[in-house]
């Protein structure tokens, strides 16, 4: 093990996709040193402030490289901060990386690199269990607006949909699954852990809030329960620019969770190419470049082998481009921003706002970083859900126009 290492483990304690998001939550910029002794080759992942940028392994490198490494489940890891050519061989947003490595290896495509055991009852091998589904989590947590804590137990709801709502926790232990109810059942959106928060930003700023999902314990589950007054003052103390961007993505996540639901329940959501004209092409998009919503509407489009599908909807004040402290730009790969004739977009710098970001509290930072990844991952479950229905699309309902795109 690298003495020099800020981080260092096991990687049969913590998995790679453990290490990517706590690398993610600190901002480094460095090499992640991965070893096993049942592989010949060392594991070499390079990050630029908590980005994964390129990866090696063998004759394999970039986001090859970068799965294939997600099939370790015995070895030890090192991350070191220092300075290495630079190189971007991979875009893909963490979270995506972290969803996409997790269904590899769930579907058998990437290769078990570990230890193999005898099987009870014959004298074949089988391979070590997979770990299971991708959990979102969280930076360590910040006690300093925690004031009270609260334990559930597997399967009790901790919120649920349609009920009111004014306060937020962090999750100081355990696992919770967020999901809807659709006319089909049940419909499971996202899987959270430790450092991850339960509740949305309105929970705190809005009397009688109604909670948009459910949250269910998974096992047992101990909470921190946020001071809502002291989040409430300090959102007071932001700047209107920065409390319009909280709010834009705030009302993106929601637009995504309903998006995912209205997929899975086989609702379009094509646009009509007249009138979705891209304003914005992800290739094109400057670094530090965000756009507002001066007037009209745009929309965040994914193209698909059918046509051109809403993500989700962009109304006048909200903001899309590209932050570095979120490093998220539109928060869906691929995806393209269209608009409506008439719309008009303000182009401004990402400069004051990074400023502004840099001053919020431990916590606040967390609750940012927290939303975007839930986004990145919820974009990525919508994506899933888009490609497997197009095909039944293909034959389906008609397109819809920008106008037609507003959300219920």
């Amino acid at each position: 093990m690298n003495d020099d290492a800020v981080l260092s483990g096991d990687i049969g304690f913590l998995a790679l996709g453990d290490i990517l998001q706590l690398l993610g939550s600190s901002g480094g910029t460095g090499v992640l040193r991965l070893l096993s002794r049942y592989s010949p080759d060392p594991g070499l992942v390079y990050f630029v402030d908590g980005n994964p940028v390129d990866a090696q392994h063998g004759n394999l490198q970039g986001l090859d490289a970068l799965y294939a490494l997600f099939g370790w489940l015995n070895g030890t890891f090192a991350f070191t901060r220092e300075v290495f050519p630079a190189r971007k061989r991979i875009a893909k947003s963490r979270m995506g990386i972290i969803l996409e490595g997790m269904k590899r290896l769930d579907d058998g495509h990437t290769k078990i690199v570990g230890p193999v055991h005898a099987t009870h009852g014959d004298a074949g091998l089988q391979e070590p269990a997979r770990p299971e589904t991708a959990v979102v989590k969280g930076p360590l947590v910040d006690y300093m607006y925690v004031v009270d804590e609260e334990d559930f137990f597997n399967g009790e709801h901790i919120v649920e949909e349609g009920k009111h709502g004014s306060w937020m926790w962090v999750i100081l232990e355990g696992v919770v699954d967020i999901v809807k109810e659709t006319p089909s059942g049940t419909l499971p959106i996202i899987r959270i852990g430790d450092g991850s928060f339960i509740g949305s930003i309105a929970s705190f700023l809005l009397q009688g809030h109604i909670r948009t999902a459910t949250a269910v314990a998974v096992g047992n589950v101990q909470l921190g329960v946020l001071d809502s007054q002291r989040l409430a003052q300090e959102y007071a103390g932001m700047s209107i620019e920065f409390r319009t961007l909280l709010n834009s993505l705030d009302k993106r996540c929601k637009q995504l969770t309903e998006r995912v639901v209205a997929a899975r329940v086989g609702h379009s959501s094509k646009v009509s190419p007249s009138l979705g004209n891209v304003l914005v092409d992800p290739q094109t998009l400057r670094k530090g470049q965000l756009h507002i919503v001066k007037k009209g509407q745009a929309a965040v489009v994914r193209h698909t082998p059918t046509g051109p599908v809403v993500m989700c909807v962009l109304n006048q004040g909200d903001i899309f481009g590209d932050l570095p402290f979120l490093q998220l730009g539109q928060a869906f790969d691929g995806a393209a921003i269209c608009g409506s004739a008439g719309v008009d977009l303000v182009t401004c710098e990402a400069a004051s706002v990074q400023q502004e970001y840099q001053r919020l509290s431990a916590t606040f930072k967390n609750i940012v970083d927290n939303m975007t990844n839930c986004m990145s991952i919820t974009a990525s479950r919508l994506g899933c859900c888009i490609n497997s229905s197009t095909a039944a699309e293909a034959a389906g309902p008609a397109e819809l126009t920008l106008c037609d795109m507003r959300m219920p």
